[in-house]
């Protein structure tokens, strides 16, 4: 199917941090807040499959002190839009083509700053953060949306499992992301957009994807 063919019935899903934003939100969060050996010895155990990416997280936001309006301020005003994005997601709304925010990430901070920069229709999937003063705790979407699965042997994570669900409505997917919380849907999509840590995934398991590095690279795409 030609690219024409692929605007009629399809739907864009996205990473947020690294991929709608320069860079990870929590990654450098956690760097100006976790003592950097604690930093490192979380992701080895991480990458080392000793600790999920859940355990990971609940460790981290342990670790720090840091209250609601402080990590707010952090999103406004530390955290910058990905090139084109806007260009790119008035493209998609010209050609009727739906898009939504699929992160590993947490909506406390994406719904402020998609708001911030005029784009409050976008659907949002992604975890949250509870606050208590200056004590943070993530909530997980899957164990609000999932409970009945996430301890089963067929599941793998929500990226998977909300991705099976426009599956059932669209005939094509398309997903844009960077990190290693995009890995598992990588090989469930129509057209893969990867970079980073993704884009080096995909080439160690020979897996089809297109590079890009800011958005002006997948509306040309798209005009191709």
């Amino acid at each position: 199917m030609d690219k024409l063919g692929y605007l009629s019935d399809t739907v864009v899903l996205s990473d947020f941090d690294g991929t709608i934003t320069t860079f990870d939100t929590n990654v450098e969060l956690f760097n100006r807040l976790v003592d950097h050996e604690v930093i490192e010895d979380l992701r080895r155990k991480y990458y080392s499959g000793k600790i999920s990416i859940k355990e990971l997280q609940k460790q981290f936001f342990k670790g720090i002190h840091l209250s609601q309006e402080q990590y707010l301020n952090y999103i406004l005003n530390d955290v910058k839009l990905q090139k084109g994005f806007s260009s790119f997601y008035n493209f998609l709304r010209e050609k009727n083509i739906p898009f939504a925010v699929v992160s590993g990430g947490f909506e406390t901070g994406i719904k402020p700053f998609l708001k911030k920069h005029g784009f409050e229709d976008i659907p949002i999937y992604a975890n949250w953060l509870i606050f208590d003063g200056e004590r943070v705790k993530p909530k997980f979407y899957d164990e609000k949306h999932f409970p009945h699965i996430i301890d089963t042997d067929h599941y793998v994570d929500c990226k998977v499992e909300i991705l099976k669900d426009y599956r059932e409505r669209y005939d094509n997917v398309i997903f844009l992301g960077d990190g290693v919380t995009d890995i598992h849907v990588a090989d469930k999509v129509d057209i893969l957009f990867a970079k980073d840590y993704l884009e080096k995934y995909c080439v160690e398991n020979c897996m089809d994807y297109i590079p890009w590095e800011n958005f002006y690279d997948i509306i040309e795409w798209f005009k191709g």
